[in-house]
């Protein structure tokens, strides 16, 4: 089996994230390992806490912080793009954390650990 390393670039609201949830699930399902997802560009918005999803769509922030506890796979916040869509980590009274906790904030560092120390890395 291989490992791989995933990389989630698109925005909750569009469907490629939905499908890299699913891809992942498919991964773990056939006995591979994921080492990492990383959450880069408008991937980010993923791990906003305060988005809400309509009644009738899949909560993509509850499926990936599902993922992250049933399967252990650490989910990684590229913080730069998130502070610039937002998000942020800080405790100051006058911003207001909001990304959940199932994501692990990281830099580009981390990206490059996850994706020298997989078989394969999938962007999408």
């Amino acid at each position: 089996m291989s490992c791989f390393s995933l990389v989630v670039t698109t925005s909750p609201i569009d469907n490629k994230t939905n499908t890299a949830l699913a891809f992942a699930n498919e991964l773990v399902q056939q006995g591979h390992t994921i080492n990492g997802i990383f959450f880069y560009q408008d991937g980010v918005l993923s791990a906003n806490k305060y988005v809400q999803a309509p009644s009738d769509e899949i909560n993509l922030l509850t499926a990936w912080a599902d993922f992250n506890k049933h399967t252990s796979t650490p989910l990684h916040l590229c913080i730069t793009a998130g502070e610039r869509r937002g998000l942020t980590d800080s405790d100051d009274e006058q911003l207001n954390h909001n990304i959940h906790a199932a994501f692990t904030i990281s830099g580009l560092g981390e990206l490059v650990v996850l994706t020298s120390a997989a078989d394969k890395v999938v962007q999408l």
